[in-house]
């Protein structure tokens, strides 16, 4: 019976992606949001390309969830974390266990000031209009964040480890060339069909701390 109703799941996500993205209720992440998460840091490395890495991304929705938020703090939209279990995890073999949270998943909700109701799920790298990602996932919602909730914790988070929200060239070191590494693979998050949008973000972050194509870092000056 639960290998039937994954099968089921399984046909029926595709089919209403496909269609969700011909008829522009899904998209990927914007480039309005993706010059905004530019200049938000995790662990020294950028959003942008945290958050358009499979590798870096899928598996840590909890983190990666707050880490998208922070691009909204500053808008009027209204914003909140959704914790809910979803049938992507709830009927997926490979998960089903016993314990209580394990299809426990965290999305991002806003409600823009024109009324749209959309959806981010860090964990497919998609915006949904909320009526699809109802279609597709079934979300049994379990908590609720509101914006100030968020802004909080965001606020002791940078109070214990200031050092989170800040760029670290030296990180790139270690991190871009792996990066590199995933992107080339077809399976990355945004780098098949002709999308390259990480291939960009860490072309761009590439340039912007003068890492060289040596896997070697300079500083610059006014010289160069």
């Amino acid at each position: 019976m639960q290998e039937k109703e994954w099968k089921i799941y399984c046909k029926k996500s595709e089919t209403l992606l496909i269609e969700g993205l011909e008829k522009g209720f899904i998209s990927l992440y914007d480039d309005k949001l993706i010059k905004k998460l530019r200049n938000i840091y995790y662990g020294g490395v950028p959003a942008s390309i945290i958050l358009l890495s499979d590798a870096m991304t899928n598996g840590y929705c909890y983190d990666r969830a707050f880490l998208l938020a922070r691009a909204f703090l500053d808008e009027d939209d209204d914003i909140n974390l959704i914790y809910a279990t979803v049938d992507s995890l709830r009927l997926n073999p490979e998960y089903i266990c016993d314990a209580p949270l394990y299809a426990d998943h965290c999305i991002v909700s806003q409600t823009t000031k024109d009324g749209r109701h959309l959806i981010y799920d860090t964990s497919t790298g998609f915006v949904y209009d909320k009526e699809m990602y109802w279609l597709i996932e079934n979300p049994k919602i379990r908590k609720i964040d509101n914006k100030e909730s968020i802004r909080k914790f965001l606020l002791e988070e940078e109070r214990i480890n200031p050092s989170c929200i800040k760029s670290d060239k030296y990180i790139a070191r270690v991190i871009l060339p792996m990066l590199e590494e995933e992107a080339l693979k077809e399976a990355a998050m945004y780098s098949a069909k002709g999308i390259g949008l990480l291939q960009r973000e860490i072309e761009h972050y590439k340039q912007e701390i003068g890492y060289t194509t040596k896997n070697k870092l300079f500083i610059k000056t006014d010289k160069n």
